[in-house]
């Protein structure tokens, strides 16, 4: 009985795959830009956060070969009460000088609470140069 276990088991386990994902869809992480670096574009838009109580602690940007670009951020609300963080309330700025809210995002943070998420800011040839809340 025990050697018909192992078999069934063993069978099991070669079924199991991991999940394939095209070699094009994988993140891989950007350059780190010198924090000392300060670049300020023309904006005709003039897209700003909203006012709010998140500070933006660190970030990591991230992108594949279709383009897509991503932030790893650690936020963290200055409040001492609960705060809702939706997609306005943070804004990336690209190398080509865009502006531009991330895709979506809704997360509930207790006061004083540190949050590190992943955050989708959709497709651009150019990448993040850094994101920003706004007090």
């Amino acid at each position: 009985m025990p050697v018909i276990f192992s078999l069934l088991l063993l069978i099991f386990a070669l079924t199991i795959q991991a999940e394939e994902i095209p070699e094009n869809e994988v993140l891989t992480f950007d350059d780190p830009i010198p924090g000392s670096l300060y670049l300020e574009f023309p904006d005709a838009d003039d897209l700003l956060p909203k006012k709010g109580d998140f500070k933006v602690i660190s970030s990591l940007f991230m992108s594949n070969q279709l383009g897509e670009r991503w932030a790893t951020l650690t936020l963290l609300n200055q409040s001492s009460s609960q705060r809702l963080l939706d997609r306005h309330y943070i804004v990336a700025l690209f190398a080509d000088g865009e502006k531009r809210h991330p895709i979506d995002i809704e997360h509930t943070f207790y006061g004083k609470e540190q949050i590190t998420l992943t955050i989708n800011f959709g497709k651009s040839k150019f990448p993040i140069l850094r994101t920003e809340a706004r007090n």
